[in-house]
């Protein structure tokens, strides 16, 4: 057996005799082991040269002492790999990335409940930093060009290597935003970036690093880490930074027009993900119509046609212009709805013959945020319908209506009138992304989900 073999093998005792010397009496009443294990142990480590018996009975040598680290480094390796594994499962095998990095690192995964997590912490980084030095393949939160525009505009170093084909998509998006970062503090280059964004933030002597990785075009896992992890990650950004061709010359000849105004209003329009249904419309949890629809009514977005008995959820992302701006219908699918009226957001199902709405929940536009998005779900089973809104429960109610959704196209942001003819105002000015209808009733966790999955600012752009 090699030398290693042999440590690992008795590395218990190994690291006993590292503090030694021992008798076999003293290790007996420190080792959970019989005198017979015990003595093929030293056996096996004095003839492998990793102990050697001395005055007061046995210790380790340096060579022992030296093979027991590492076996201790390796298995601390295998652990880090173990637990980064779900974050860098997307990623090629060819990826290079060193274990240092996984020693010690914070992991969420944006899939699950925690996902949002080191996703808050990074933007905390970024708002801090008077450093920023990144990477990127893509971008899957346009909030954080904000950011980053902010931390240059107040003089924060800010240099990154992007992908060409992400330059070009933030040269047609965001001139602005290119010539004000390079106009201050900031630096962009175009190269050859691994398919993981890598970024690290200093602020004074503090240096943290995040490493992110994309699934199909979504950001799948965010790692955090600092110390050695940090110097890696600089290294790294250093060396494709230097392959990487400076832009100056390109955005200084961009039509920027007055600069960078925001992301607000550049996500993508609401449907453009998807155009045809997306899996079953079943009652099975986690299946659903994508509303990406297609447009009747004079422009208006309708989904194609789906139904369902007994059960259902919506789910979408919205961001009012106005909430106190009178009866404003976010989603009507047959005679289930969701609106903005009367000092309410309400969902509900309504009763054509008897004129009245059931199966009602509401929350205050008080208690909504204005300024950004927000995640909206409605959900019914004939006995509890649901209210969540950014995956909180925020009103329910039991009703015993029964639900009954013919197959006819939702209509986003308007009420139609005679199911399939006409326009009935008021209509939504607002902003909808992302509307979902589902055959059942979905539970809270996969409404939580959609919330940390789904968002506008979660599609990335220039995924390829």
């Amino acid at each position: 057996m090699t030398t290693l073999t042999i440590a690992r093998r008795r590395a218990t005792i190994l690291d006993y005799l590292r503090d030694g010397p021992f008798d076999k009496r003293e290790l007996l009443d420190r080792v959970a082991a019989s005198r017979s294990t015990v003595d093929r142990a030293i056996e096996e480590l004095i003839e492998q040269g990793l102990a050697r018996a001395v005055d007061g009975g046995y210790e380790a040598t340096l060579a022992g002492v030296l093979a027991l680290e590492r076996v201790r480094a390796f298995d601390r390796d295998a652990d880090a790999i173990e637990a980064a594994a779900p974050a860098l499962a997307p990623l090629w095998k060819e990826s290079d990335i060193d274990v240092a990095f996984l020693r010690g690192a914070d992991l969420s995964l944006v899939g699950e409940d925690s996902g949002v997590r080191l996703i808050g912490a990074f933007g905390v980084a970024i708002r801090n930093a008077d450093e920023i030095r990144g990477m990127f393949p893509q971008i899957t939160r346009p909030s954080n060009l904000e950011t980053f525009h902010a931390r240059a505009d107040a003089g924060a170093a800010v240099d990154f290597v992007v992908s060409d084909s992400l330059f070009e998509t933030l040269a047609s998006t965001f001139p602005g935003w290119l010539q004000d970062l390079t106009a201050g503090s900031g630096q962009i280059s175009v190269g050859p970036v691994p398919e993981y964004a890598l970024v690290v933030c200093g602020a004074g002597d503090e240096r943290e690093a995040f490493l992110l990785t994309y699934d199909d075009g979504r950001l799948h896992g965010v790692l955090r880490n600092d110390g050695d992890a940090a110097v890696w990650a600089d290294e790294r950004i250093a060396s494709i930074r230097a392959d990487a061709a400076d832009q100056q010359e390109r955005i200084d000849g961009l039509a920027g027009g007055s600069g960078f105004g925001g992301v607000d209003g550049t996500t993508p329009p609401f449907g453009e993900a998807s155009a045809v249904p997306q899996g079953s419309t079943e009652a099975r949890e986690g299946e659903a119509l994508l509303a990406s629809g297609y447009a009747i009514d004079g422009g208006k977005l309708r989904t194609p046609a789906v139904g369902t008995r007994e059960s259902a959820t919506v789910a979408f992302w919205m961001r009012p212009t106005d909430l106190e701006g009178g009866w404003q219908i976010l989603l009507k699918w047959d005679y289930l709805a969701l609106a903005l009226r009367r000092g309410e957001l309400h969902g509900m199902v309504y009763n054509p013959d008897r004129e009245q709405r059931r199966a009602y929940t509401a929350v205050p536009t008080d208690d909504l945020a204005g300024g950004r998005w927000q995640h909206v779900a409605y959900s019914y089973d004939e006995s509890r319908a649901r209210l969540y809104l950014d995956g909180a429960l925020v009103d329910e109610t039991e009703d015993d209506y029964p639900l009954r959704i013919d197959e006819i196209g939702a209509a986003l942001g308007y009420h139609y009138n005679e199911r399939d003819t006409g326009v009935h105002e008021p209509t939504y000015e607002g902003r909808l992304y992302d509307a979902r209808l589902y055959g059942s009733a979905l539970s809270q966790e996969a409404i939580e989900r959609l919330v940390t999955t789904t968002g506008p600012a979660s599609v990335a752009w220039d995924a390829e």
